[in-house]
């Protein structure tokens, strides 16, 4: 009796053993996230270039030539897509070739609500923009414009290159049918 207790104990032990190995825990690497390159609550100041084309049927404004010219903005996005921008840019051309007038600048002031579409790992975001604004050697043309553009990031959240271009619509100002123009710009932009 006694050694069937021994021996039956030896075999509970050893059995409980066989089971006592290590156990195995699984680990996963941590993902690895996109660094965000444009972020929610940015604020950036913009320098550009511009150009104004108001040739054309279609394309008549208050440079009825070429213009060219540079501003300033600023924008501010709350989130990642969603954004406010203002700008104000000075335009230097003829005011209309057909009666021979001088050179004009022209000072424009506009703001716009903005929606981008941010591909972080690429340092690239499209965007579209819809807004309105003043134009005019004293402000006396309402206007509005739509555009789209695309920005490159060179240093995340700090430095980017942007080019854009928008139709801006001033309506029937003058009494002489609709007027309206097509705009470039390129420039950098400081963001923070």
């Amino acid at each position: 009796m006694k050694s069937s207790i021994f021996s039956a104990t030896t075999l509970s032990l050893l059995a409980s053993s066989a089971f006592a190995g290590t156990t195995a825990t699984r680990t996963s690497a941590p993902q690895k996230t996109a660094a965000q390159v444009f972020a929610a609550n940015e604020t950036s100041f913009d320098v550009f270039g511009t150009y104004l084309d108001g040739k054309g049927t279609d394309h008549v404004g208050l440079l009825r030539d070429h213009g060219w010219g540079g501003g300033l903005g600023i924008n501010h996005f709350w989130t990642e897509n969603f954004g406010v921008g203002f700008d104000i840019s000075g335009l230097h051309g003829r005011e209309n070739p057909m009666k021979s007038t001088d050179n004009k600048t022209f000072i424009q002031g506009t703001g716009s609500l903005i929606a981008r579409v941010p591909y972080q790992e690429y340092n690239l975001a499209p965007y579209a923009y819809l807004g309105g604004g003043i134009t005019g050697r004293a402000g006396n043309f309402a206007s509005a414009h739509g555009g789209v553009g695309i920005e490159y990031r060179l240093i995340p959240n700090s430095v980017g290159l942007f080019t854009d271009a928008r139709w801006t619509y001033y309506g029937d100002a003058n009494g002489h049918g609709d007027i309206n123009n097509f705009q470039a710009r390129a420039g950098v932009r400081f963001a923070f």
